[in-house]
């Protein structure tokens, strides 16, 4: 062979050496990319779900705790409650008050032993015994079955004698009807019992054939249909609450926003396959109304988001989901989403790697923000340990995150990515004392609806998903007004149609849960409830109307 023709070989030859170089290359790349994802996949399945750093992930699945529940979570080791550890704990020493303070308004049966009268006889001198003292053995805490009633109402009516006797027309006057209005016209349920319904549904979670099968249980057969319809029906009368409430929100300086999907069977009576959205926006940490909102809605659209947030001007924080940002609101992020993203990409048992140092500092910097609340400090503190502390320790996690070089399509890239697009916004509550780190108070706001979903698993129509966001909205905001939410529910099913279906903006007023003229049985301070006889005038006195 020639020169030429040896050269021309060599140079084919280191080119086909760097195509099956750059092939291998992107094979490794694939490779990497695809045994992430199956690690991240079981990290879902079968690893641990909170994202603490003390938690360590061994990927191993716990059934215990759904099969085995009682023998999982019992420990014969462990010291039986007493009446004093179930009390309510005292705000100022934090400990459990006395066997007294269990409930000052529960029913209490006293057992007293006695001698038998004769053995009521001294074995010293053969006198009498006299009782002198009772020597307190033991408490214990019983239930009694809850007990449904039903109420008849009645009046009466009068007649003028004299007219009967002396044969001209009887006069007869009937008593005034103050029968409290109905929540549905003639129908059967009472405000006790709707309120009722929608405590069991949406706090705690109990779908509507459970319920059915608790009425059927005890003699009395309501089938699913008509509680469906008593739930729609009742959520109707909050509207105007709910109208209300978004009012004053749009006062506060910080709303947080998210959203999750729901599934709708219906729409528009026909079947369909589209997943709608519940969505929530609630006021922030520090707002002086605490109030949480939900709506359901077709769509995750941008067009969503700009109805629900239109006219407001201050701070929304959001997880960065792209819908969010368009208003005249500024649009703040969340540490947390960013710290999940990097948290997801730590290997297993690897706490030296560049995502574990950045998970590292961002849980640094929340420590700080946490000691600061726990501590009060006033909004000039505050900005000022941010500017001091809180924003160096992000400043570093960006120079990490500029010197990483992840592989294409991999789920460091795609947290890289997000970092750098959130950045503006996730640096904003560094300037804003009313802004939080993280957006998780919409995230524990949403949690209570994701935990139900999984039981009542969709809604049947949209005016079903409409009524869940209504009656979920009043019993969250009930929550984080530490109302009573069966009590909150059942004052508004009784007021609110007696004022009809447009109430003034007085009257409204008058129910918000933040008022203080709200009837004791809406407030969670059962100590502070005298006994249970003032307990049940109270309500059967609302219950009449009164």
């Amino acid at each position: 062979m020639t020169y030429e023709e040896l050269k021309n070989a060599y140079e084919l030859a280191l080119q086909k050496c760097s195509e099956l170089e750059k092939k291998i290359e992107e094979k490794d790349l694939r490779i990497e990319h695809l045994t992430e994802l199956v690690l991240k996949r079981n990290k879902m399945l079968f690893g641990q779900k909170s994202e603490k750093s003390k938690f360590i992930n061994d990927g191993q699945l716990a059934f215990d705790g759904v099969f085995n529940e009682a023998e999982a979570e019992a420990d014969t080791s462990a010291s039986e409650p007493t009446v004093e550890t179930i009390a309510p704990k005292s705000k100022k020493t934090g400990q459990h008050r006395g066997r007294k303070e269990i409930r000052a308004d529960l029913e209490t049966k006293k057992i007293v032993y006695e001698l038998p009268q004769e053995q009521q006889i001294c074995e010293v001198c053969g006198g009498s015994l006299t009782e002198y003292a009772e020597e307190y053995i033991t408490t214990r805490l019983a239930v009694i079955p809850e007990k449904v009633y039903k109420i008849e109402y009645y009046r009466k009516v009068y007649k003028c004698i004299n007219c009967d006797k002396n044969g001209t027309k009887a006069n007869i006057i009937a008593a005034e009807n103050k029968t409290p209005l109905c929540i549905i016209k003639k129908g059967l349920p009472d405000a006790s019992l709707v309120a009722d319904i929608m405590q069991r549904k949406y706090q705690l979670g109990e779908p509507l054939y459970r319920q059915e099968q608790y009425w059927k249980l005890r003699g009395i057969y309501l089938n699913r249909t008509s509680l469906a319809n008593w739930v729609i029906k009742g959520a109707s009368w909050f509207e105007p609450v709910i109208n209300r409430l978004r009012y004053h929100a749009f006062f506060e300086p910080v709303l947080n926003a998210d959203e999750t999907p729901t599934r709708v069977l219906k729409k528009d009576g026909k079947p369909t396959n589209k997943k709608g959205q519940m969505w929530i926006v609630c006021t922030g940490a520090s707002a002086s109304k605490k109030i949480a909102l939900y709506a359901y809605r077709d769509s995750r659209s941008k067009t969503v988001a700009e109805e629900l947030l239109k006219g407001y001007t201050g701070v929304v924080q959001t997880d960065g989901f792209q819908s969010y940002g368009s208003g005249d609101y500024e649009n703040a992020g969340c540490a947390a989403h960013f710290r999940r993203k990097f948290y997801d990409c730590i290997p297993e048992g690897d706490k030296t790697c560049p995502s574990a140092q950045i998970v590292a500092l961002i849980d640094k910097a929340a420590a700080y923000e946490a000691c600061a609340r726990e501590a009060q400090y006033t909004d000039k503190q505050i900005l000022t340990m941010r500017q001091d502390i809180i924003k160096p320790l992000l400043d570093e996690v960006y120079e990490i995150i500029s010197s990483l070089r992840p592989s294409k399509g991999s789920a460091l890239g795609t947290a890289i990515t997000y970092a750098l697009n959130q950045k503006e916004k996730l640096y904003l509550f560094l300037s804003n004392p009313k802004v939080e780190m993280t957006n998780n108070l919409a995230e524990r706001t949403v949690k209570p609806y994701v935990i139900n979903r999984k039981n009542f698993l969709f809604s049947d129509t949209e005016n079903g998903a409409a009524a869940s966001a209504a009656v979920m909205s009043i019993i969250e905001t009930a929550k984080r007004n530490n109302l009573d939410v069966y009590g909150y529910l059942l004052y508004l099913l009784t007021v609110l149609p007696e004022w009809g279906l447009n109430p003034t903006n007085e009257q409204l007023d008058y129910v918000m849960p933040w008022n203080l003229a709200l009837p004791a049985y809406c407030r969670q301070m059962y100590h502070e409830i005298c006994n249970e006889r003032d307990f049940n005038k109270k309500m059967l006195k609302n219950f009449s109307g009164g």
